[in-house]
């Protein structure tokens, strides 16, 4: 019995304890510093690819409106009327780009067209429908903005005024929906004799827009709208005008619409530049 204790005492005693393993300070330095790279490297990643992804929807919305401007305009000069002519105004105004005011051209066009026109409300419990109508585009009154507005915050607007004969109709103006008078009526009136009437741009209020402005929203961040024209000739095709003259009058085989978009959150803060040809027959 007393030597099995002995034997057993004996090899507790020469049991020798195991070393423990551990990093020193400098692999741990290191370790955090290759931890910084990599997390600095998937940092830049990260912010690169969400600076992709707010470009491609920027661009996105941009081809978005073009395609929609694009479409309307031939849809309006598809049926463009040669025979009543049109009007052209050519001007400038200010905006905002990357704080800095410049000076960019604010051009507007006007013209009749056949089609199928409705009103977009009702007057009379009545929606006035008519195959002639009066188009306009033009940026809307800089009026309208508190302030010289920035590029994505303008409006490139489109009014429709339906030709109509009906009587029962209320009374209107050129700058309506509607105006009662008939093709008829503008044969034996000089048409845009006062081209203000058909061509003053509209003052709205953007905090409180009615029905009546919507029916005229066309795009939002459109800016530099620049109109010319190529008259009819066996040469070359000249743009014009090339300056800043107005001509008295034109009778055009196309017209060549230039404008700059922009998107609503300003992540392209140079805008794209686009320019849409219109053939007319």
């Amino acid at each position: 019995m007393l030597n099995v204790l002995r034997i057993s005492v004996r090899r507790t005693m020469s049991y020798k304890p195991r070393a423990n393993k551990a990093f020193t300070l400098i692999e741990l330095l290191v370790a955090i510093g290759i931890l910084a790279i990599v997390l600095s490297f998937a940092s830049v990643i990260f912010r690169v690819s969400i600076d992709a992804h707010r470009t491609a929807i920027a661009n996105a919305e941009i081809m978005q409106k073009l395609r929609a401007i694009a479409s309307q305009l031939d849809s309006d000069f598809k049926g463009a009327r040669r025979d009543y002519g049109g009007y052209l105004s050519f001007g400038y105004e200010n905006s905002k780009v990357n704080d800095v005011i410049v000076r960019v051209k604010s051009d507007g066009i006007v013209f009749f067209a056949n089609g199928d026109f409705r009103s977009t409300k009702q007057y009379d419990d009545k929606t006035v429908a008519g195959n002639v109508a009066c188009v306009f585009y033009a940026l809307l009154d800089p009026n309208s903005y508190n302030g010289v507005p920035e590029p994505k915050d303008k409006i490139l607007i489109r009014r429709q005024t339906v030709l109509t004969s009906d009587d029962s109709l209320p009374d209107s103006n050129p700058r309506g929906e509607y105006f009662k008078t008939s093709l008829s009526q503008l044969i034996l009136t000089p048409l845009f004799a006062d081209p203000n009437e058909w061509t003053r741009r509209p003052i709205m209020n953007l905090n409180n827009l009615t029905e009546d402005d919507l029916a005229m929203y066309m795009a939002e961040g459109v800016d530099n709208f620049k109109i010319q024209y190529a008259p009819w000739a066996e040469n070359a095709v000249q743009w014009l005008p090339v300056a800043d003259e107005k001509p008295e009058s034109i009778n055009p085989k196309a017209f060549k619409f230039t404008f700059m978009l922009y998107d609503s959150k300003g992540v392209l803060k140079e805008g794209r530049t686009f320019t849409h040809i219109v053939c007319l027959d």
